[in-house]
């Protein structure tokens, strides 16, 4: 079964991006640009590894965060990709909410694939 990933960020440019650029490497991949509509993502699709923008309308990347704890009974690992600058103030907070790293916009794409990889292993196969 491929390792399933949740890109959750309101800029359907990057969300886009982020999404084909891990199908493309074999991913399960699945995206939401509403943050209102992360709690059911997060039930629907049970991810492997979710990306993670903190600054979204109505519920924040921090609110997205308690919302994960009370949809799932495991820890989901969380990259945060932000372009808060002031995230790694509160990495102790996020590291116990489960991130495990702090990506910062703008990114390289190819280090973010890369950090993807090391976080939740290879991909089973890539697609052709």
């Amino acid at each position: 079964m491929a390792k399933k990933i949740l890109v959750m960020d309101d800029d359907p440019t990057i969300a886009d991006l982020l999404t084909e650029a891990l199908a493309d490497e074999g991913y399960e991949t699945y995206m939401s640009t509403q943050s209102l509509r992360f709690y059911d993502a997060i039930r629907e699709h049970q991810p492997d590894l979710v990306l993670l923008d903190l600054m979204m309308p109505y519920l924040d990347g921090r609110d997205e965060l308690k919302l994960m704890a009370m949809a799932v009974d495991r820890q989901i690992p969380v990259i945060v990709v932000t372009a808060f600058l002031n995230a790694g103030n509160e990495e102790q907070e996020f590291r116990e909410a489960g991130v495990v790293h702090i990506v910062y916009k703008p990114f390289d794409l190819d280090k973010l694939v890369d950090l993807v990889k090391k976080t939740i292993g290879e991909p089973e196969g890539k697609r052709a």
